[in-house]
């Protein structure tokens, strides 16, 4: 009688595995078998998405991606700031001046009371061939009320307009030669926001697989929410046959004390894995930002496909596109920079400028300037400037630097080749290994599905404790649970792979610059 109970309960416990616990790979073995290309895709809120589709999903939704796409938009702060000295400076000015002098000798000419205003109008430009050149025009009016000698009648000088045009031009000849030290700094900081940029892009693909990754945690804990309530109910019914039985002399007490106890140990065990699957929607919905409500169910299809692994290849692509690697090529190019900056720097400062205005005076404006746009009264000149430090130790400081941050620049691009290497060898290698892992969790589920069925012979024929049962039926649950840990492990390794190579957007066909250009509106 204690055996047919059992004999019952065991079945459903395997009808409920067969129909929960293999739904993933079944879905993943039936595709294959039908020739249908599989690729991983995932349930959320009711629609089937592929990775594509996913990727897209958690770049428009997640908080954390919609924040560093401005700071991509803001990573060339630097260089656009930089920018602003070539930039055309418009100059106005002007004043007035009404003034009271004291009896002096210059009174008797030009009198004790005097006023002038003048305006001013010019704009300048400095150029990246380290010239910078001014224009404008001013213009000031001057008058006093010009007291005549004793003893004649007072003889009034009339005020004047005094426009002037005027042009000059400035150039370095030595230390800034032509600008070239401007132009090293404009490649420094252009570089310096590339390397910026590419840095946050990268920060974004990982996210992506850290979400993907979430995604497929929870198809885990739930799957492990499904094993540990099959236990649980496999438990407790078994003891409550046993605990009947107990009571008819048909059992022994000590096997009703050991089923309470795995009844007590599958309940804590179903508990913990219910909040592991609570924990684990809760951080995925967090991250693409949905609602607290939105379901989320399991993986419909995953990879289990073993891809074409070309050690050479990889190594290739990870050196064209790894931004840690990328990178490390532009730091050393800005230590070139700075070496060639400050070598320059240590030079003398050689200014020439020269300068040309025309002037006129009449006492209305528009007379004075015709004066002046003819040139009748011209003027020009020109000025050098010749300046050096005798011990200048700021700047030997920064020479020495300069130097030693290339040699550094140096080490540190060898280092880089290493970790890139050595970290796509290894994901490459774990490919490889989880997807060997993946197999032989299969394996080890076939095996235990038959270890089943063969004790259920012999627990039939009153051969096997109930324990020896359950134990069977423990180990079964728990390979179909490794199994799909497997699975979901060996896709979550073939994206960190793709990751290590920073293939994950250009896989996916995901245009970044999209996301980034919809940030700006």
């Amino acid at each position: 009688m204690m055996s047919g109970r059992c004999l019952r309960v065991y079945a459903l416990i395997i009808f409920l595995l067969v129909l929960r616990g293999g739904y993933a790979e079944d879905a993943t073995k039936s595709a294959a078998k039908t020739g249908i290309a599989v690729s991983p895709t995932i349930t959320v809120a009711g629609a089937t998405l592929t990775l594509d589709q996913a990727i897209d999903i958690v770049l428009k939704k997640n908080l954390t991606l919609q924040s560093a796409r401005y700071d991509v938009i803001m990573s060339d702060t630097g260089y656009e700031t930089y920018k602003k000295k070539y930039s055309p400076t418009l100059n106005l000015e002007g004043g007035y001046i009404n003034q009271t002098l004291p009896p002096s000798g210059s009174t008797m000419f030009i009198g004790t009371k005097l006023y002038q205003y003048d305006v001013a109008a010019s704009i300048s430009k400095a150029f990246s061939s380290g010239t910078r050149i001014s224009a404008g025009i001013q213009e000031a009016f001057f008058d006093a009320n010009d007291p005549a000698f004793p003893p004649y009648k007072p003889q009034g000088d009339p005020g004047y307009n005094k426009p002037a045009l005027f042009v000059s031009i400035q150039q370095e000849l030595l230390k800034n030669s032509f600008g070239y030290t401007d132009r090293l700094r404009e490649d420094i900081l252009k570089n310096s926001a590339k390397m910026q940029r590419a840095a946050i892009v990268d920060q974004l693909s990982g996210l992506v697989v850290s979400v993907l990754a979430d995604y497929w945690t929870v198809t885990v804990q739930r799957s492990a929410v499904e094993n540990a309530r099959i236990e649980f109910e496999a438990d407790r019914q078994v003891r409550d046959i046993i605990a009947r039985n107990a009571r008819y002399g048909l059992a022994e007490s000590y096997d009703l004390n050991q089923f309470n106890a795995l009844v007590a140990g599958a309940e804590t065990k179903l508990e913990m894995a219910t909040q592991r699957y609570r924990d684990a929607v809760r951080k995925l919905l967090r991250t693409v930002n949905m609602p607290v409500d939105t379901e989320v169910t399991g993986v419909t299809e995953l990879v289990d496909t073993l891809p074409e692994l070309d050690r050479d290849a990889a190594l290739k692509a990870a050196f064209l596109k790894r931004v840690d690697y990328r990178n490390s090529l532009l730091y050393l190019e800005n230590a070139k920079r700075e070496l060639s900056l400050e070598e320059n720097n240590a030079l003398p400062s050689l200014t020439v400028s020269m300068g040309l205005n025309t002037l006129g005076q009449q006492e209305d404006f528009p007379s004075a300037f015709t004066d002046a746009a003819s040139a009748k009264y011209p003027a020009w000149q020109a000025r050098a400037k010749l300046s050096y430090p005798l011990n200048d130790t700021e700047q030997k400081a920064n020479l020495r630097n300069a130097q030693l941050k290339l040699k550094q620049a140096n080490l540190n691009l060898d280092n880089i080749k290493l970790e890139v290497r050595d970290d796509v060898l290894s994901r490459l290698e774990q490919v490889r290994l989880q997807h060997t892992v993946l197999a032989k969790a299969r394996i080890a589920r076939v095996e235990s599905e038959q270890y089943y069925q063969k004790i259920l012979v012999k627990f039939r024929q009153g051969k096997v404790t109930s324990l020896a049962m359950r134990t069977a039926v423990e180990a079964m649950a728990q390979s179909r649970q490794q199994a799909l840990e497997s699975l979901v492990l060996y896709n979550v390794t073939l994206l960190q792979y793709d990751l290590a190579k920073n293939e994950i957007f250009e896989r996916y066909h995901v245009d970044v610059e999209k996301y980034i250009s919809e940030a700006k509106e």
